[in-house]
């Protein structure tokens, strides 16, 4: 089933010699875990801020199940779309606690027993559970990145958007919080969109691949494809 379509899509700034975005054609069917790969300045972060309302397409137009994105404001979109980038602050309350943004959170949900939110947080990292009243601005940043993860699929959006979360972490903290996310995503058979520049998490997640290059499309891989692809063949398809 189609859950997202990019028609014809394009980014421009005035300022800008060349276009960020240009006619992007693509679409995401539900329960897809797409990586959307390409070096830096190929348009993968723009392309994911055009779908949560922080940049605004120049033309073209992009459905949200057969809804034009452009009508939807940016509270509406947030209800089926969620963000996670590098930086923590863009989705947690740095001066309140673990238990306040959980709080914040719950969207007039019922509000989980606290042995059952303690037991929920450790599986993102064992440490968040015995800090539910530590403000988060005084976590690590592994914690601080696990706990923005586990808030955001606590009540799983309709689209998750990962904007290269893990980059800022040191190696071994961001390869486990990644395995963790993919993990999470095929579980829940949530639709994803990763952006990365690593042709190793190319290959190790997501089902497809969308490539691109100086903001064009430069190369589609489908499930069967993608499975069979070394490193040197993803290497010289997509850059």
């Amino acid at each position: 089933m189609s859950l997202l379509k990019f028609e014809h899509v394009g980014l421009q700034y005035p300022t800008l010699e060349k276009p960020i975005l240009q006619n992007i054609h693509y679409t995401v069917q539900k329960g897809d875990f797409v990586v959307v790969l390409g070096a830096n300045g190929s348009g993968k972060s723009s392309l994911l801020k055009l779908l949560d309302g922080r940049y605004k397409l120049s033309e073209g137009k992009i459905f949200l199940n057969h809804t034009d994105l452009s009508t939807l404001s940016l509270r509406a979109r947030s209800h089926h779309i969620h963000t996670l980038t590098q930086n923590a602050k863009d989705n947690l309350f740095f001066s309140l606690t673990i238990f306040e943004n959980y709080q914040l959170i719950r969207k007039g949900q019922a509000e989980e027993a606290t042995g059952s939110l303690k037991e929920y947080l450790s599986t993102f990292n064992v440490n968040l559970a015995d800090k539910l009243d530590v403000l988060v601005e005084r976590l690590s940043g592994g914690e601080q990145q696990a706990l923005a993860l586990a808030l955001a699929v606590l009540y799983p959006p309709e689209i998750l958007l990962l904007d290269e979360h893990t980059s800022a972490l040191d190696p071994k903290t961001a390869a486990h919080l990644m395995a963790l996310t993919a993990q999470i995503v095929q579980e829940r058979r949530m639709t994803a969109l990763f952006t990365t520049h690593n042709v190793n998490h190319a290959l190790d997640y997501g089902d497809r691949i969308l490539a691109l290059k100086e903001g064009r499309v430069h190369a589609c891989i489908e499930r069967s494809e993608k499975k069979n692809l070394s490193t040197e063949q993803l290497l010289a398809q997509c850059y």
